[in-house]
């Protein structure tokens, strides 16, 4: 396997073979508040979550794929280095989540609610949104925030230089 990181530091080429990764796969989770958890390095697949509570919880480099979300909430949580796609999610609400370096596509939200930043990451990916809410700005500096913190998050993620530059060189290696 050629990874970005056996190029960068070989040294812990070795360990990499070894590592085990979590996957969760064909499972139904039920009722549960998870508060304070961190998931790192886990793939969800065709996992059924219902009326999950995740408050406070850290996605870290996770994948969820092809799951179901019924009744569940997300409160407070990071995604970071995370991807969601292809799950279905109904009355599920997202609260206060920060999402950094991760992403939401390819989904359907039926009657879910969220919070200003998950609602601008769905409108950006092609997910299918049916009765959803999202609140408002309540105030002109609530929304002036909003234009400022969205005008960043594109000019960090627009590509540079280096970027560019690094894309280039791992398909010329492989």
């Amino acid at each position: 396997m050629k990874t970005l990181t056996r190029f960068i530091n070989p040294v812990f080429e070795a360990q990499l073979d070894q590592a085990k990764y979590e996957v969760v796969e064909n499972e139904v989770i039920k009722a549960n508040d998870l508060e304070g958890l961190t998931i790192s390095g886990s793939l969800f697949s065709l996992t059924t979550f219902t009326g999950v509570t995740f408050k406070s919880c850290v996605f870290f480099g996770t994948r969820l794929e092809n799951c179901i979300f019924i009744g569940c909430k997300f409160i407070d949580c990071k995604f970071e280095f995370s991807h969601i796609l292809h799950c279905k999610f109904e009355t599920t609400v997202f609260e206060n989540c920060n999402w950094e370096f991760s992403t939401i596509k390819d989904n359907s939200f039926n009657h879910g609610r969220f919070d200003v930043k998950t609602q601008f990451l769905l409108n950006k990916a092609a997910n299918r949104q049916e009765n959803c809410i999202c609140p408002l700005p309540n105030s002109w500096q609530e929304a002036e925030e909003l234009l400022i913190e969205t005008e960043q998050r594109v000019e960090e993620e627009s590509p540079n230089q280096w970027g560019t530059s690094l894309v280039n060189f791992l398909k010329s290696a492989a």
